[in-house]
């Protein structure tokens, strides 16, 4: 397991599935509707967000359930889109 952190919020597509990971646990097919990603974009960085151990997967059924393992990084992922949102502006 690589612990790199900072890589992993380096990015605003992983960013972006943490945030709609917030909401609850989600199958790839909720998080490419919900975040508005494609398949083959939500499918990569969600191996990097395992990998990295940010991200928990459960198979239930037929399906793969993934959920946040830890809630600082949905505090993190609030806190870098805010910040994008307010440099935007200037």
């Amino acid at each position: 397991m690589s612990n790199d952190v900072y890589s992993i919020f380096g990015n605003r597509v992983r960013t972006k599935l943490l945030l709609c990971l917030s909401h609850g646990e989600k199958n790839v097919t909720e998080l490419i509707q919900n975040c508005g990603l494609s398949q083959s974009a939500v499918s990569q960085h969600l191996g990097k967000l395992r990998t990295s151990g940010m991200v928990t997967s459960e198979k239930i059924g037929k399906e793969v359930v993934y959920s946040i393992k830890y809630k600082k990084a949905i505090d993190i992922s609030h806190m870098l889109m805010s910040l994008e949102e307010e440099v935007n502006k200037t």
